[in-house]
């Protein structure tokens, strides 16, 4: 915030530079989920016509990125795979993120020497991280941030960003809502008119395809009423985080009102902004650390990094010289500056410990910690092995279901992909998403003959072997189909010694069917 004639090429050279540096450190830590695998099965599928449906047997809306999965879909075409065709893409909108608001600051700052802004927003952890992971963040956190940027201009070009970000996320309605009552409120009703049709047709279509005006994940994660003191808790872990940025949060919160107090037309931006936030603190945030907050932390930044040029400016004039607020900048705006690039740039891992690391902080992990960048590799798997079986598989099994292709599979942690368990009521509320009891009744109505985890220690199943990448995992019998399990067995990759060594102790028939579950919990 220094009051000299810019240096163009001082500017221009860090802002590459920073630029450059937050790119390499998104593709250091590019990485897929589990939670990826269950859109880029929805992506097969479509691509290989039989429609958007997770099984084929029934529609249900188990992803909640419709625009995203439709885009995977069509890598197919150019023979990219959704493994690298949703990192790359993730990482080449978190570039033109950056691009953005080097645009922006390069605008407003012609006074200053060096990127501000732009260095904070290139240090953050967060970003790095959830530029890829095979979900639709960084896109998301792109069209959100154009759309406000656009919005605080009054561009009507705004309402195609919020349009498509509400067919990426569904939380992207509460923006293109808002922004509609906006223009109303000016008596400017052709746009909302025009883009509220289209996202209501898309409603329309959801309702005629699946039956339901929301996605199936809204019931699965969304629908269990208020959960604000998780979401406090998730609030919490994004200042154990980054400690400093509490001090941009006081500096927005200063900046939304002064601008809600004198500048009438930004205030359902700014109303907008806040009910996102008390959203996230209503539904309680997710289980992945700070992944609901990316979207919006760039224009919270940058309403901070603004009250930071009102200060600079205002300082200057004469008559505000003898304030003290202003003195007390003015003396130290540079501390205010590099406390500014601090914040996002001191990030403190929640999850260690002087113990060393522990699962989780009240439900809330780092799921980059667990998977690295395993899940890229598409080898080692077997792939179509489980076709013609039943399967119960549990979040961080999802990848399996995508290449080893089961008849049908059966989300059993959160009922993302069935509508009867996601509906499921919950007594005690825990970890987001991973709430719901699994009963012996929800796995023999659906028929299921593998269970690829064993959540009913307590039954004793028995079990064959698969090896991934020299891995041995034990998926476990709900239901003994001979003329299933054999062929199953005949692969290389898989073994059943000790599902025959069970029979013969036992004195059971390998040729004969034999139902290892029960029908009714305790």
């Amino acid at each position: 915030m220094l009051d000299i004639k810019r240096n163009f090429v001082s500017f221009y050279v860090l802002s590459i530079f920073f630029i450059v540096y937050a790119f390499y450190q998104a593709f250091s830590l590019r990485w897929i989920c589990d939670d990826a695998y269950i859109s880029f099965v929805y992506a097969k599928n479509f691509w290989e016509g039989h429609g958007l449906v997770f099984n084929l047997e029934e529609r249900v809306e188990g992803y909640t990125n419709f625009l995203w999965t439709i885009y995977l879909s069509f890598g197919y075409l150019l023979g990219i795979l959704p493994q690298t065709l949703s990192v790359y893409t993730g990482l080449f909108f978190y570039i033109i993120l950056l691009c953005l608001f080097f645009y922006e600051e390069n605008k407003r700052t012609l006074g200053n020497f060096y990127p501000l802004y732009l260095v904070h927003l290139s240090m953050f952890y967060h970003l790095f991280v959830f530029a890829s992971s095979g979900l639709e963040t960084s896109i998301f956190t792109f069209f959100v941030s154009f759309g406000f940027l656009l919005w605080e201009k009054r561009n009507q070009s705004a309402f195609i960003s919020f349009l498509l970000a509400s067919l990426i996320r569904p939380e992207g309605a509460l923006f293109l809502f808002f922004i509609c009552l906006d223009w109303i409120r000016t008596k400017r009703f052709r746009i909302p008119i025009l883009y509220g049709f289209l996202f209501l047709s898309f409603l329309v279509f959801r309702y005629l395809y699946y039956q339901d005006f929301f996605p199936n994940t809204f019931y699965a994660k969304g629908n269990k009423g208020s959960y604000l003191s998780q979401g406090i808790y998730y609030f919490l872990y994004l200042i154990r985080s980054y400690p400093l940025y509490l001090f941009v949060i006081l500096l927005s919160g200063i900046q939304i009102y002064r601008s809600y107090a004198n500048e009438k037309e930004n205030r359902i931006l700014l109303l907008t902004l806040l009910l996102y936030i008390l959203y996230v603190l209503y539904v309680g945030g997710d289980f992945m650390g700070n992944r609901f907050w990316i979207p919006i932390l760039p224009y919270v930044s940058f309403l901070a990094f603004k009250q930071l040029q009102v200060w600079s400016l205002e300082s200057q004039i004469g008559s505000n010289q003898q304030k003290f607020v202003y003195r007390f900048y003015s003396k130290n705006a540079i501390l205010f500056s590099l406390i500014f690039i601090l914040s996002s740039a001191i990030y403190m891992d929640p999850l260690k410990s002087t113990e060393g690391r522990i699962a989780d902080w009240h439900g809330i992990v780092e799921e980059r910690v667990f998977y690295e960048n395993h899940l890229m590799d598409v080898s080692g798997y077997d792939t179509g092995a489980l076709e013609g079986l039943r399967v119960a598989f549990f979040g961080a099994q999802a990848h399996f279901i995508y290449y080893l292709n089961p008849s049908f599979a059966f989300e059993a942690e959160s009922g993302l992909t069935d509508k009867t368990f996601a509906r499921k009521p919950i007594l005690v509320r825990g970890r987001i998403g991973h709430e719901a009891k699994l009963t012996y009744e929800d796995l023999t109505s659906r028929n299921i003959d593998l269970v690829l985890d064993n959540r009913f220690p307590e039954l004793e199943l028995p079990f064959i072997t698969y090896t991934w990448r020299k891995i041995p995992i034990r998926f476990y019998i709900w239901n003994y189909e001979p003329l299933k399990l054999n062929r199953l067995c005949e692969r290389k990759d898989w073994n059943c010694e000790e599902l025959k060594i069970r029979f013969q102790k036992e004195n059971l028939d390998l040729n004969s069917e034999k139902f290892f579950g029960k029908t009714r919990s305790l």
